[in-house]
């Protein structure tokens, strides 16, 4: 098991099987990097991916590290998700860490000295005795049993014969040792049976060319000696075998090809395009790992976040049309005038304005108590007053402004319903045809929260308009059975209606916290008669007064977006 844990002091740990690693960092990025890298070094050690549940001040998450040096977050709870107070007391690991560091210490000073007492294989050869090393070299220069007193050896290390005066010898250019390609040996990228053999073996499968005598008897101290192990030779490679085949020789690198065959050509139709897929491999935004990237990491989101953008992207498509959703709920207090506002503005944020919210209340409805008001008193009766000049060929986008109030924050428009106290007006079918015409030309998505009378003229001729349905209740028993009556109702309306009931989105809001046993039970009971079911959880911000989306708590925004990635699948 692989934990780790970052404080706010720039330090932490990372605990591998109960035993800890300190990490320190005079920054949060710093702390961050420290512990990317230990991570990264327990995957390549283990060679397998491995997960890491990590605590921040940001919350709890979960990484899969794989042994190429890649993490990706598989799961993130935020720190108010968590109990309370976060992050927990902690355990003092520092006396763990602090034994296993000053192990690590002690082992790494140990291998230091053993490799430092340990002999190499040339030091070796250098101390055997001369005559050793003339009895080797003599049968490495001379395969054939000539007298090897005649020539100097081929590999020694500053020693030479002592029966030899070099006064008298011409002055020559001092060679370096051949490295082990000139010697005979096999290059090391090319398997051979050699290569596994001792070196004075392998020296003696080949002639050895003999080292040039210097001016003086005692050989320069900067004489090169023989490539260490490891290291690649640097010298021309030995000369192919009596006998063997001469390599073809190499083409020019422009040389002509020659003609295809009419046969191999194909039709220019069936050519790739040149143009690379477009590919975006955006790093996390969000969770531990999109708190890690703003250090100047660059991981790759987690399984959440990979969901949520999948949701963004549906939610974001515009369409050939307009498109009408309806939300209904013959119940007041159903939660028909949140679900309006938030998913209005999750379509608006994400896929850019043509939004309207449109209270479709017979008589005053509650949508413009809810939202912002823009800098005029007008409603829809305002709208129709005006219809003549909105539907005309010259009218202007600008026009429409001075009818709807536009939500500044959230980028879509309301629509009001008529808010006269005293007033009589009820909204009638023709009058729904007309403001839905206006609207449809002035916006690519119309939102229409409707009263609480399935019986009257403007309800079921929302119907009539009706794209997508949305039927909101709340964890409270006669809102969700009302919500139930409703569908039933609509699907008997007609063959249309029927069809938007069976595939509707039921959104099931929690009145109260700790609720989402109720939420959960409700949910499944919904499921198997509509097309999909989102829970909504409790939010003191959806309660009462204006509805601002920004003003919602996380998991209420993810459960919203959820909702409105539903109603786009239905567009």
């Amino acid at each position: 098991m692989i934990t780790a844990l970052l404080r706010a002091d720039h330090t932490g740990l990372l605990r591998v099987d109960g035993v800890s690693r300190l990490l320190q960092g005079t920054s949060e990025g710093e702390a961050l990097q420290a512990l990317i890298g230990l991570i990264q070094d327990e995957a390549s050690t283990f060679g397998r991916p491995v997960r890491v549940t990590v605590q921040a001040r940001t919350g709890l998450s979960i990484l899969l590290a794989a042994p190429d040096g890649s993490i990706e977050e598989e799961s993130f709870v935020p720190f108010e998700d968590l109990p309370q107070p976060w992050p927990p007391p902690e355990v003092d690991d520092a006396a763990d860490a602090q034994a296993e560091t000053t192990s690590g210490a002690e082992t790494r000073a140990s291998d230091a000295k053993v490799t430092a007492d340990e002999p190499d294989e040339l030091d070796e050869l250098d101390d055997e005795p001369d005559h050793e090393l003339d009895k080797t070299e003599s049968t490495s220069a001379h395969p054939n049993g000539d007298n090897a007193d005649d020539e100097p050896a081929a590999e020694h290390d500053n020693d030479f014969d002592d029966d030899h005066d070099f006064d008298d010898e011409p002055a020559t250019d001092y060679v370096p040792v051949p490295s082990r390609v000139s010697a005979g040996y096999p290059p090391a990228s090319t398997p051979s049976p050699a290569a596994a053999a001792p070196p004075a073996a392998a020296a003696a499968s080949a002639p050895a060319p003999a080292l040039s005598r210097s001016t003086s008897s005692n050989p320069p101290s900067s004489a090169p000696r023989a490539p260490a192990r490891g290291t690649a030779p640097t010298s021309a490679p030995a000369p192919a075998p009596a006998g063997a085949a001469a390599p073809a020789p190499a083409l020019a690198p422009n040389a002509p090809k020659e003609p295809m065959s009419e046969q191999a050509r194909r039709d220019l139709l069936d050519a790739p395009s040149f143009l690379a897929s477009p590919t975006v491999d955006e790093p996390a935004q969000r969770g531990f790992a999109g708190f890690m990237n703003h250090f100047g990491l660059h991981l790759a989101p987690g399984t959440t976040e990979r969901d949520e953008r999948t949701d963004i992207a549906g939610i974001s498509r515009h369409f050939d049309a307009h498109r009408t959703i309806s939300v209904i709920n013959r119940k007041g207090g159903a939660n028909k005038t949140p679900t309006v506002v938030n998913l209005a503005a999750v379509f608006a944020r994400y896929g850019g304005g043509g939004v309207l919210a449109w209270d479709n209340n017979e008589t005053m409805g509650t949508l413009g108590w809810r939202t912002e008001q823009g800098g005029h008193g007008s409603t829809v009766l305002d709208v129709l007053a005006g219809a003549d000049e909105l539907l005309d060929a010259r009218a202007e986008f600008g026009q429409m402004s001075a009818f709807v109030h536009h939500q500044q924050a959230d980028k879509f428009d309301v629509l009001r319903s008529d808010e006269d106290v005293s007033g009589t007006h009820e909204m009638t079918a023709d009058e729904v045809d007309v403001v839905h015409s206006i609207a449809a030309k002035y916006y690519r998505l119309i939102f229409m929260d409707s009263g609480n009378s399935d019986r009257a003229e403007n309800w079921l001729r929302m119907l009539d308009h009706t794209d997508q349905l949305v039927v909101p209740t709340t964890t409270m028993e006669d809102r969700a059975q009302a919500a139930l009556l409703t569908l039933q109702a609509v699907q008997s309306r007609s063959e249309k209606a029927a069809e938007l009931a069976r595939n509707a989105v039921v959104v099931v809001s929690e009145w109260q916290p700790k609720e989402s046993s109720i939420s959960q039970r409700m949910a499944d009971d919904f499921r198997p008669y509509v097309r999909d079911v989102v829970i909504v959880p409790f939010d003191p911000a959806l309660k009462a007064g204006r509805i601002q989306y920004d003003g919602l708590q996380p998991a209420t925004r993810r459960a919203w977006v959820a909702a409105a990635a539903a109603v786009a699948r239905g567009l």
